[in-house]
């Protein structure tokens, strides 16, 4: 179904710009959803889900910074992450004996049985949800995606440069 009559817009889009840009957030936020389902299943948020899958395929010495930065997350909202995940056992705080302020983050032998067990699940649930693409077709997809967001990181630091950060000029 086209996103047009997903939206049940009257019209058609004028811009194809833009409805390519609609299509990639509304894909997104689908393929989000469901994973979030899956997440949920296994008593975890979308959020968790990343922190020990980036943890398994970054084991050494990531401070809570580093996974924020990674993460693309504020300060306050890593760390709301990493408590709840350090209470069910997932995760683990280490601290840096040359600078108590830092923490090293580690998966816990629950954190890993729990990525191990979940991330096979999740990448099933993503090849069901993108059948429809061969892998050619997805490594095409990759490139075209990484040159948009390669143009949009320079457009946001050129707005965000002449103090125009909210991307409308205003």
């Amino acid at each position: 179904m086209s996103l047009a009559n997903e939206m049940n817009l009257q019209a058609p889009f004028r811009d194809v710009y833009h409805e390519t840009a609609l299509n990639i957030v509304r894909t997104a936020g689908v393929l989000s959803a469901a994973a979030a389902a899956l997440f949920r299943s296994h008593g975890l948020t979308e959020a968790q889900f990343n922190v020990l899958f980036a943890l398994k395929y970054n084991p050494q010495d990531i401070t809570q910074s580093d996974l924020g930065r990674m993460l693309v997350v504020t300060r306050a909202t890593i760390t709301s992450v990493l408590d709840k995940m350090e209470a069910k056992g997932l995760v683990t705080r280490i601290t840096v004996p040359s600078n108590r302020r830092i923490y090293h983050l580690a998966l816990t032998d629950p954190g890993r049985a729990m990525i191990e067990d979940l991330e096979p699940k999740y990448r099933d649930k993503l090849h069901d949800a993108m059948a429809a693409l061969g892998e050619a077709e997805c490594r095409t997809a990759i490139d075209f995606l990484e040159q948009v967001r390669g143009q949009a990181a320079t457009v946001q630091r050129t707005l965000s440069g002449n103090g125009h950060s909210n991307g409308n000029g205003s």
